[in-house]
């Protein structure tokens, strides 16, 4: 899984976000690798908050993403 945690403002990354918020400090250089992380948050809102959304946020500001 890549990780990409420098703040390069011309690299795009991909972020999952639940609700609108950030749901870990790791931005994806992947699309794939952040849909992986985007699942496994789905599992854990289906069973504890089900009217939860998990979404991926493609962007090249990712700290702009609280």
């Amino acid at each position: 899984m890549n990780k990409y945690n420098n703040n390069d403002p011309q690299t795009e990354v991909f972020v999952v976000t639940r609700d609108r918020r950030r749901t870990s400090d790791r931005n994806f250089i992947k699309e794939e690798d952040a849909k992986r992380e985007a699942q496994y948050w789905i599992g854990i809102c289906k069973k504890y908050d089900p009217a939860s959304k998990v979404s991926i946020v493609k962007t090249n500001k990712p700290r702009r993403i609280r």
